[in-house]
Order: structure tokens, then sequence, then C-alpha cells
């Protein structure tokens, strides 16, 4: 998805925020990334095009666009990246702890789910990002090593 099929800066305007060159540059890089970018090469990469652009800058900001939901932070074993989430973006993830394939699943695949949860013990979950692992079709086929 990219962030020029929706406006985020408006989206920013409308809630009283500025859109800074830095909050455009990461919101560029984010969607140049073309899935999922850590803080790290976001980091390298905003010094790159803007050398006066330091790591905590990046990282100030990587916290208030993910807060405003315009980005979303993806904890995957423990290693955090980021990639765009913007309206109707949302989904899930499937991670093979084999061979670490990763597979996109729509949120509609966890509504039900989340229904059962909310109806047997009362919770609801307001998270709009899930990992589960496990093994992939192609890994299942092949006996474990």
């Amino acid at each position: 998805m990219s962030h020029h099929t929706w406006n985020y800066q408006q989206a920013l305007r409308d809630a009283g925020y500025r859109v800074t060159p830095q909050r455009e540059l990461i919101m560029d890089l984010v969607c140049a990334s073309g899935g999922r970018v850590t803080a790290q090469q976001l980091c390298d990469e905003a010094q790159r095009r803007a050398p006066a652009m330091n790591p905590a800058t990046v990282y100030r900001n990587l916290r208030f666009l993910s807060e405003r939901k315009l980005i979303r932070a993806i904890d995957v074993d423990g290693h955090t990246s980021y990639e765009l989430a913007g309206p109707h973006a949302s989904h899930h993830h499937l991670v093979c702890r084999h061979c670490g394939a990763e597979l996109e699943i729509p949120v509609t695949a966890t509504e039900a789910f989340y229904a059962q949860l909310e109806r047997d013990f009362g919770f609801a979950v307001d998270s709009d990002h899930l990992v589960l692992h496990g093994r992939c079709a192609a890994c299942r086929r092949t006996p474990p090593s």
C-alpha cells in the first residue's frame, strides 16, 4: 500500500498536528520499503537523504506516527520493524519457525476468534496486529530435521 493513496497529511492536520519534513521523509521511507523496515534502516536512509537528521529524531517520529496509527510497529521474534498502517491496511502475520517465511492474513481471519474471547472471557482485544508462529505448508510436507 502506498501512502500516496490516502491523505495522511490531512489526517495529521485535522488532528491538530503539523506535517514536518521529518515526518514526510519517514513516511516516504516506510512506503518505499515496500513492506517492513527496521528503525536502523530508516535512520541510515534518513541520514543519507538528510544528513542533519539524527537517530533521536527518527525514533521520536516513529513513535509519533505509530501512536497516530499512520505506521505500525511490528514485533516479530523480538525484532521491531515498521510498516504503513493507514486505512484498511490492518493485517496479521503467520511466521514459519522453520524457514522464516511470513504470510500476511486479513484481520477478518481473526474476527471470530476475538469475538469468542469477548464472549468467553469478557475481554475486548484492541490490538490491530497479531503474529502467530508455526510451520508453513511447505515445511510441514518435509520432516523436521
